[in-house]
C-alpha cells in the first residue's frame, strides 16, 4: 500500500506524465496556410482585384460609332457616277459626357476599389481570428484530454487503495463503491472530449481548406503571456487601422461622389459626327463632300429622371454615413467586451497559478497522507482530487479564452498585439 500512496503522490507532483510526445502544429504553420488557402480570403482578394480593374473603364469615353451609307436612286443598276442624288457617305460619331462626368465616375469606381481592398483585408483579419479561435478550443479539448487521463490513473489507485483497505478491514465497501463511480464519470468525460476534439479539428481543417479526416497533428503547447491593455489605446487603434471602419468611410466617400454625379446628370451630353463621302455628278462621275453634326442629349425629362436619381444618391449617402456610425458602434461594443474578458482572464491565472492550485496540490497531498493512517475519510480524499482536476482544467480554459479575446481584438482593431 506504501508503494501505492508513493506513485499518488507523484502523479499528483505531475513526475509522472502518460501523456506521450506526439507530432504537434504550430499556430503559425496554420495562420500561413489558410492565408494560402482558404477560400474565403481568396475570393475577397479576386473580388478586390476585379475592381481595380474598373477605375480606367469608367473614366474612358464611350465607344465611337463608324457606319457607311450608300444611297443609289434605281433598283436596277448603280448609280453613283451619274446621277447627283447617289451618295456613298462614311460616319465617326462620338459622345462626350459633360465635363467632370467621367472623371466623377472614374473616382467613384476608385473609391469602391479602395473599399473592397479594405473588405478583403477584414475577411483576412476574421479568418486569422477563427482559425485562432479555434486552434485554441483545440489546445483547451488536448490538455482537458490529458489532464482527464492523469486523473483517472489517480483515480485508478485510490480505487486500488480503497479495495485493499477494504479487504484488510480497514475501510468499507462505500469506499470502493464511491470511488468506481467516479471513475465512471472520468471514463465518460473522455467520450464527450474525444467527440469534442474531433469536432474542433474538423472545423480547423475547413479554416485552412484541407480535406477531411486529413491528419493534423497535435496543438503546440500555450505558454501563459499577457500584455497591458487599455481601452482608450485600443479604441485610437480601431479609429486608425480597423478594415471594417476604413471601408466604410470610403463607402461615404463613394457616395459623396456618387451624389455630385448625379447633380451633373442635369448637364447634357455632347455628340459629334463626321460624315467624308462621295456624291455622283450630271456629267457623270463623283465628286467629294463631307459633312458634321453636332447633337446634344438633353435631360428633357428631368423631373422624373434627373430629380429622383439626386434624391436616392443622397439617400445612399446617409444610409453609407448611418452604416459608419452602425459599424463603429459594434466595434467599440467588441472592444470593450473582448478586453474585459482578457482582464478577467488574465486576473484568473493569476488566482489559479499563485493561489489556488498550489493549494489544492498541498491539501490533496496532505489528505492522500491523512487517508493512509485513517485520519480522513474517503471521501475528503475524492473531494480534495476533484477539486484540483477542475481548477487545473480552468486555469487552462481560462489562458485559451484569454488568447482567444486578444484574437478578436487583433481582429478587430486591425493590428497585431501578439507578436
Amino acid at each position: 500500500m506504501k508503494l501505492m500512496l508513493l506513485a499518488v503522490a507523484l502523479m499528483i507532483l505531475g513526475v509522472v506524465n502518460a501523456s506521450t510526445e506526439e507530432e504537434t502544429t504550430s499556430l503559425e504553420s496554420l495562420v500561413e496556410e489558410a492565408l494560402q488557402n482558404n477560400p474565403e480570403i481568396k475570393a475577397a482578394k479576386a473580388r478586390w482585384e476585379a475592381s481595380v480593374k474598373r477605375p480606367s473603364q469608367e473614366g474612358s469615353l464611350p465607344d465611337p460609332m463608324i457606319g457607311v451609307t450608300w444611297r443609289n436612286v434605281q433598283f436596277d443598276r448603280i448609280t453613283l457616277t451619274e446621277d447627283p442624288d447617289s451618295m456613298l457617305m462614311f460616319s465617326f460619331s462620338q459622345e462626350f459626357p459633360f465635363p467632370g462626368k467621367l472623371s466623377l465616375k472614374e473616382k467613384i469606381a476608385g473609391e469602391e476599389a479602395n473599399a473592397e481592398e479594405k473588405s478583403y483585408e477584414a475577411t483576412t483579419r476574421k479568418i486569422v481570428a477563427d482559425l485562432k479561435e479555434a486552434y485554441y478550443d483545440w489546445y483547451l479539448v488536448d490538455k482537458t484530454i490529458e489532464l482527464t487521463k492523469r486523473n483517472k490513473e489517480l483515480l485508478e489507485s485510490f480505487v486500488k487503495i480503497a479495495e485493499a483497505k477494504y479487504e484488510v478491514g480497514m475501510g468499507i465497501q462505500q469506499d470502493v463503491l464511491k470511488a468506481q463511480v467516479e471513475l465512471s464519470k472520468f471514463i465518460e468525460q473522455l467520450e464527450i472530449l474525444d467527440a469534442r476534439k474531433g469536432v474542433v479539428e474538423a472545423r480547423l481543417r475547413s479554416i485552412v481548406n484541407r480535406p477531411a479526416d486529413s491528419p493534423l497533428g497535435n496543438p503546440g503547447t500555450l505558454e501563459e503571456s499577457t500584455k497591458p491593455l487599455n481601452t482608450d489605446e485600443l479604441y485610437q487603434l480601431a479609429q486608425d487601422n480597423a478594415p471594417l471602419l476604413k471601408m466604410r468611410e470610403k463607402q461615404i466617400v463613394r457616395e459623396e461622389q456618387a451624389l455630385n454625379l448625379a447633380k451633373r446628370e442635369y448637364y447634357p451630353d455632347f455628340a459629334i459626327e463626321v460624315g467624308p463621302g462621295i456624291m455622283g455628278m450630271e456629267d457623270n462621275g463623283v465628286q467629294g463632300v463631307w459633312e458634321v453634326t453636332l447633337g446634344l442629349r438633353v435631360p428633357l425629362y428631368f423631373w422624373r429622371k434627373q430629380r429622383f436619381g439626386v434624391e436616392e444618391a443622397a439617400a445612399q449617402l446617409n444610409a453609407a454615413k448611418d452604416d459608419y456610425s452602425s459599424t463603429k458602434q459594434l466595434l467599440l461594443f467588441g472592444i470593450k467586451d473582448k478586453y474585459l474578458t482578457a482582464k478577467t482572464a488574465e486576473n484568473l491565472l493569476r488566482l489559479y497559478k499563485e493561489g489556488i492550485i498550489p493549494q489544492s496540490k498541498t491539501s490533496l497531498e496532505s489528505a492522500v497522507s491523512a487517508y493512509q493512517v485513517g485520519k480522513v475519510d474517503f471521501l475528503t480524499l475524492l473531494n480534495n482530487l476533484v477539486t484540483l482536476f477542475n481548477f487545473e482544467i480552468e486555469y487552462h480554459r481560462q489562458l485559451a479564452e484569454y488568447q482567444k479575446a486578444i484574437a478578436r481584438l487583433e481582429e478587430i482593431i486591425g493590428v497585431e498585439l501578439m507578436k
